[in-house]
Parts: C-alpha cells; sequence; structure tokens
C-alpha cells in the first residue's frame, strides 16, 4: 500500500505542504537485558529517492507532553538505522527505558519506515518488527479535534 499524504501546518513538508506520517503506538525498551546483548528499539528509515531528506520523530506518553527531536537527516538512495535509546542519533530525544510511548515520524519524503525491538529480558530473545505504512488524512482540522471524519459518523447522529 502506497503511503498517503498529510496535510499539516508548522511541520516538515514539501511546497505543496504535503507532509507524510507513520505511528507506532506501542513502543516500550525493557529496562533489562540478559546475556551481551542491550534490550533495544530501532527505527529504520529508507530514502530511495534521488534527493536528500529530513524527517522528525516525535514521542507520546501517558503522563506528560509530546516531546520532538530536532530534523534528522537521510542522504538520497541511503538507510539509516537509528536507535532509540541514543538521542545523539534520534535528533536530541530522550526516551527513557522501562516507559511507554507512542511515536510519530514525520516527513516530506516518501519513505519507507521499519521499527523493531529486541526485548533481551530473558535467556530466549525475543525481536518484533514492522513495516509501518503513512497514516491517512482527515478530511479537516474541526476533524482532527474529534478523530472522526464527518463520513464516519453515524447515520442517525
Amino acid at each position: 500500500m502506497a503511503a498517503m499524504p498529510v496535510r499539516t501546518s508548522g511541520r516538515p513538508s514539501d511546497s505543496t505542504g504535503t507532509t507524510l506520517r507513520w505511528f507506532v503506538p506501542d513502543a516500550y525498551i525493557p529496562p533489562s537485558s540478559t546475556g551481551s546483548e542491550v534490550s533495544h528499539e530501532s527505527i529504520c528509515v529508507l530514502n530511495r529517492a534521488a534527493v536528500a531528506s529530513t524527517f522528525t520523530v516525535t514521542a507520546y506518553f501517558a503522563d506528560r507532553e509530546p516531546e520532538q527531536s530536532r530534523p534528522i537527516a537521510i542522504a538520497a538512495r541511503r538507510d539509516l538505522h537509528i536507535r532509540t535509546d541514543m538521542p545523539d542519533r534520534i535528533g536530541g530525544l530522550t526516551i527513557e527505558r522501562g516507559v511507554p510511548y507512542g511515536l510519530e515520524i514525520e516527513s516530506a519524503a516518501d519513505l519507507q519506515v521499519q521499527y523493531s525491538r529486541l526485548d533481551t529480558t530473558q535467556a530466549a530473545y525475543a525481536l518484533m518488527t514492522a513495516m509501518l505504512t503513512a497514516a491517512p488524512a482527515l478530511p479537516n482540522t474541526a476533524d482532527q479535534a474529534t478523530g472522526q471524519a464527518e463520513h464516519h459518523k453515524p447515520i442517525n447522529a
């Protein structure tokens, strides 16, 4: 499925104002590890375009306001692997171990985005990964406040 553009304001965008967004609602860096491998999460980004691009990462928490990274550069026709527990790699964003959070990745470029978690809290490691698809656009900002598009409201409402 192709990424779908989302129109926003005040975020990275191209000249048309189109921004692509990818979401990870269930993120969590395990607080402990066993053996030589460290539990961690990664965002892997592929830029297939012939031009460099940037993206930002926003972390959402249950008990405080979201925090956004500085823009992160990715060169043309390159792949970038970013561990979420390394602030210097994720645009200065600090994500604590043992704290549930969600992620939003935004860019004007049509990037390919993958999210992975390596859990080494037990002797048998667990690896989870997901290819992300950009979120569909909401029709207008009024719908964003309610989270519903007009055509999704009940008929008798």
